[in-house]
């Protein structure tokens, strides 16, 4: 009889355990990561150059305030490459050197004080690239992707630039954010158009 006691008190203290060790697994989080890739690719300084003026050129601040018009933001008088924001994160109207810097500092700022963040992973891509076109046509459809009336260009270089960003802190907090802009430059780097500006659909849950 004395024996069985034991027996059946062994097995209360190791389901007992194995519950406990079962609950710990099931709060465990998971490992917080913030990740970002840069990479700015060309063939020569004059290549370098034309990337450095596509992330300069700001479009006309009115029409930034006319993106703002719905959210409330107030538009800076320079640096004015967001229009919206959503968990604390600014979103884009055209990629620019400030805003390749904003979220490259946002990734250093979460991995500086991980326990603080709130979000459990994060990501943000920026790649530049440059291309010589004999005939070059534009995109026919706009930021928004809309049908656009295309234009058509003879000997130039194209500038495109692709930021990704994208945040997570759970099933149902999460934002994905995809931005391009295309520059057009002449053979002497003289600037002709700029594409892909604007608002964008942003993909958040």
């Amino acid at each position: 009889m004395r024996t069985s006691y034991f027996f059946l008190l062994s097995l209360l203290l190791l389901a007992f355990t194995s519950c406990t060790d079962s609950s710990d697994d099931e709060l465990e989080m998971p490992e917080r990561s913030y990740t970002k890739l840069i990479e700015r690719n060309s063939d020569n300084t004059f290549e370098a150059e034309l990337i450095t003026k596509g992330e300069s050129y700001y479009p006309p601040r009115q029409d930034v305030i006319d993106a703002t018009e719905w959210s409330g933001m107030e538009v800076p008088e320079t640096a004015y490459w967001y229009y919206n924001h959503f968990d604390g994160v600014l979103i884009p109207y055209c990629i620019t050197t400030d805003a390749i810097d904003y979220y490259s500092d946002l990734i250093d700022q979460y991995n500086a004080n991980k326990d603080d963040v709130f979000f459990l992973t994060a990501e943000f891509t920026y790649t530049a690239n440059v291309s010589f076109h004999d005939v070059y046509t534009s995109p026919d459809t706009n930021s928004e992707g809309h049908n656009v009336e295309p234009q058509n260009f003879e000997s130039v270089y194209v500038v495109t630039l692709d930021l990704y960003w994208m945040d997570y802190c759970g099933p149902l907090c999460a934002m994905w954010i995809e931005k391009q802009r295309i520059v057009v430059f002449d053979e002497s780097g003289d600037l002709l158009e700029v594409f892909m500006d604007g608002t964008i659909s942003v993909p958040v849950s």
